[in-house]
């Protein structure tokens, strides 16, 4: 039989000196950068990828030398596509400029035997398009997941550098969700309101974008329509139509804020934030609410109209005596403002009773 190991493809052992940092790295989704700007990457992923922790882990044990690296060789140099992380955390121990340069704190003497595990670095070299199937199930939808934007830049990239069409990715990486295609879309929405400069992810209200909250507002109708456009037109580039750009830009204002405005979003959590500002879409008047900067409560009430409302309190309302009642026997010691409570709710509850026509 065939040693297994003999197909296995062989790394080469490279010094991190030949190694560059990928601009294009989905982990700086929503950030520019130029492949010449290797400290600027380099500093970006220190501050906001816990480098610091892979350092920890190096100096610690070494470098783990059973993960390669996967590399891309682009105009003659060697771009690091899969393993940015790691490479940046081997930069930082093994480069004392660079640390000058970034002014990050010096590690002292490695142990001899870390010091040579950094000599060399395993790396697997292939052309981009032969390491996306290897990535994408590592990192959308496997074991070292990505954040939702990471995931949906890199979901763009495969589709418009590659050509792969969505349901090929979608199989590939094990997705039974539409997750794939939900995050294209959300993904392509961002992107123009960025390229029109209507967003900047930059001025977030919160440090992280919460990008969940555009692409799971997308799969409501309400907000389709809001912004003109339905699934279809959701996978297209360019989604919302020019006369919906206004619409586009309150809508990401409402779901991520501003700092440079000191505008907060709207929307804090999925439940129930995201769930009333879907609801209150679907209304004229409760939009109308959201456009005067009202609170989402009064938008999201509005909506609902009257008679939902009066049938929620209702319900609320014989919920809660129900409960109250679970707790008379253990919970009721003769206080007198309690029965008076008790008082109340019996003189409305016949009032309301009056009120809807019974005798």
């Amino acid at each position: 039989m065939t040693d297994p190991t003999l197909l296995r493809p062989q790394p080469e052992w490279l010094s991190p000196n030949e190694l560059l940092l990928d601009p294009g790295n989905p982990s700086l989704a929503g950030h520019e950068f130029a492949l010449e700007e290797q400290d600027r990457i380099l500093e970006w992923l220190w501050k906001n990828k816990s480098v610091n922790e892979l350092v920890d882990s190096i100096v610690a044990s070494g470098f783990w030398q059973h993960e390669e690296l996967f590399a891309s060789r682009e105009k003659g140099r060697l771009v690091v596509v899969e393993g940015n992380r790691r490479l940046a955390a081997v930069k930082v121990l093994t480069d004392a400029s660079l640390r000058a340069r970034l002014r990050l704190r010096d590690f002292g003497p490695l142990n001899p035997e870390v010091q040579a595990s950094l000599e060399k670095l395993p790396v697997l070299i292939r052309p981009r398009q032969e390491i996306w199937e290897f990535i994408g199930f590592k990192h959308v939808n496997g074991p070292q997941e990505w954040d939702s934007i990471a995931k949906a830049q890199y979901i763009y990239r495969v589709r418009k550098e590659f050509g792969v069409e969505l349901p090929t990715i979608a199989r590939t990486i094990g997705d039974r969700h539409d997750t794939v295609a939900r995050l294209y879309s959300g993904y392509l929405v961002l992107k123009q309101a960025q390229d029109l400069n209507l967003f900047d992810p930059d001025d977030c209200y919160r440090k992280k974008l919460p990008f969940s909250h555009l692409w799971t507002a997308l799969g409501y109708s309400n907000v389709r329509t809001f912004l003109g456009v339905d699934s279809e037109r959701l996978l297209q580039p360019d989604p919302v139509p020019h006369e919906k750009l206004e619409d586009l830009q309150t809508l990401l204002l409402w779901l991520f804020g501003s700092q440079r405005r000191e505008i907060r979003p709207i929307v804090d959590r999925q439940n129930p934030d995201l769930r009333h500002l879907v609801e209150a879409l679907g209304n004229p008047k409760g939009i109308q609410i959201l456009r005067a900067d009202l609170p989402l409560a009064a938008a999201f009430e509005a909506s609902l109209g009257d008679e939902r409302l009066f049938q929620d309190a209702l319900i609320e309302a014989e919920h809660n005596l129900r409960e109250a009642k679970r707790f008379v026997a253990t919970g009721y010691h003769g206080e007198e403002h309690l029965l008076e409570t008790s008082a109340n709710v019996e003189t409305l509850a016949k009032s309301l009773r009056r009120e809807i026509g019974w005798s």
